[in-house]
């Protein structure tokens, strides 16, 4: 679904709202294996994910460590940037061709002081990044790896036809080959 329709169904907003979202947003196409931002970027942006797989990574002793995982109808953003106004740890990287809109923050946040539909655009960017962070560390924090795998397999049937195994077992805090024990005792 592209953004401007997500935004009159799930928040209301008024057509004027949305014009003024549309005329800042901008639509961009990306091929599979795509880096959207590198590590250490600053950016204030909110990309909406229209159609495609993004995951959220970065570095650690030179190893590629992937954050996170976003599909279609969700919103992903380096909230360092965003929200404080530092460069973000995190990268974006397409896993799939996709379909991204890019909306400046800036545009969002002052539509936001008049109109109460577009606070809650804030809000659900806020909740979604702070729901999937805190399961992510809980879930490192508390389950076994086998646990981890098995909550994905779970929730997230999705991720493991859409992400390469190497992405899906850093994500999941292991290595690719306990990864490979774990499947193959399914």
């Amino acid at each position: 679904m592209q953004l401007i329709p997500y935004l009159k169904t799930t928040f209301g907003l008024t057509d004027e709202l949305l014009e003024h979202v549309a005329r800042v947003a901008v639509t961009k196409t990306y091929a599979k294996k795509n880096i959207m931002l590198d590590p250490e970027h600053y950016s204030r942006s909110v990309f909406f994910i229209e159609q495609g797989f993004v995951r959220m990574f970065y570095y650690k002793s030179g190893k590629d460590i992937t954050h996170y995982f976003f599909s279609e109808q969700t919103f992903a953003a380096g909230t360092e940037s965003v929200f404080y106004h530092r460069k973000s740890m995190y990268g974006m990287e397409t896993l799939e061709p996709s379909i991204i809109t890019i909306v400046p923050f800036d545009a969002i946040e002052k539509l936001a002081s008049h109109s109460i539909p577009m606070n809650r655009l804030i809000q659900t960017i806020l909740l979604q990044a702070l729901i999937g962070f805190s399961t992510r560390l809980q879930s490192l924090q508390f389950e076994t790896a086998h646990e981890r795998y098995q909550k994905l397999m779970e929730q997230h049937p999705d991720i493991l036809l859409r992400a390469p195994l190497g992405d899906i077992a850093s994500y999941l805090g292991i290595s690719q080959q306990t990864l490979s024990v774990i499947r193959s005792q399914r």
